[in-house]
């Protein structure tokens, strides 16, 4: 019998030493691994969510996006957002971002500990895919997230993380044409933040 592991703490795997494989989330979960038929709710690279939302001001990250990785966040306060961030599993998530007075843009966003650089505290990190010419510190933003694309991972080097990232924004790009996710652009709490003024 094959025993997989779904801890309720964040990293604490190393605890499951008897499992055969040890997963953060059951949206983790792949049957066919284990010889059972695959889920068939995954689209595109996708797992559909029931859409959930999250905002506030844009704040200082720690300084990697975009000079080391190359990846221009907008980063969240984790603050006022335990309960949320308690359900919702360390990933990588995407959908739609509302920047006040600007637009609505897709976005692709990590949740979790960064485990690469080793954070100590998890971190709401949305990437907007689309080039802005300045920074928007303290700018209101509102997320619509849609779907879920993989689990927090590790990397054995910078370059495959940049790698993983931009590949995550292609499958976040595509999907987000899909009516299903389309559908959420012109949600009420993003059109909120469009006319909210700075």
């Amino acid at each position: 019998m094959a025993v997989v592991a779904v801890p309720s703490l964040a990293k604490q795997s190393h605890l499951y030493t008897s499992a055969d494989e040890v997963i953060n989330s059951l949206l983790d979960l792949q049957l066919e691994k284990w010889g059972l038929p695959a889920f068939q709710d995954r689209i595109e690279g996708t797992l559909p969510l029931e859409p959930w939302c999250i905002g506030g001001p844009v704040i200082k990250g720690f300084g990697r996006g975009s000079k080391v990785l190359g990846i221009p966040t907008a980063n969240l306060s984790p603050e006022g957002y335990s309960a949320i961030l308690s359900e919702h599993p360390a990933g990588v998530y995407f959908g739609w971002a509302g920047l006040s007075g600007r637009g609505v843009y897709k976005m692709v966003m990590s949740i979790g500990w960064n485990p690469f650089f080793n954070n100590t505290e998890k971190t709401i990190e949305p990437w907007l895919l689309h080039d802005f010419n300045e920074d928007f510190y303290g700018e209101e933003l509102h997320l619509v997230v849609v779907g879920y694309i993989r689990p927090e991972a590790t990397f054995s080097s910078l370059e495959a993380l940049i790698a993983k990232i931009h590949e995550d924004r292609k499958i976040a790009e595509r999907a987000l044409e899909l009516p299903q996710y389309l559908k959420y652009k012109d949600d009420p709490y993003l059109e909120s933040s469009l006319h909210q003024e700075n």
